[in-house]
């Protein structure tokens, strides 16, 4: 039998992966061309580091909008 506190995580933990389920960036459509640096590719990103700074810059996007 679960207690209150077992209960409680439950809940936290599908509110956090609710949450989390809802902020993650929707990466645009593919286009040729790199998201962030603009360069021709067959992928969204040319490499990790365009892909980590068009990631870091949606998240500081969406920290703003939440204030």
């Amino acid at each position: 039998m679960a207690d209150n506190v077992d209960e409680a995580n439950e809940i936290a933990d599908l509110h956090l992966a609710f949450e989390l389920a809802n902020a993650k960036p929707s990466l645009p459509p593919l286009t040729g061309r790199c998201f962030y640096c603009d360069t021709a590719t067959t992928e969204r990103f040319c490499d990790a580091d365009c892909r980590d700074d068009y990631e870091r810059d949606q998240r500081r996007t969406l920290m703003r909008k939440r204030g």
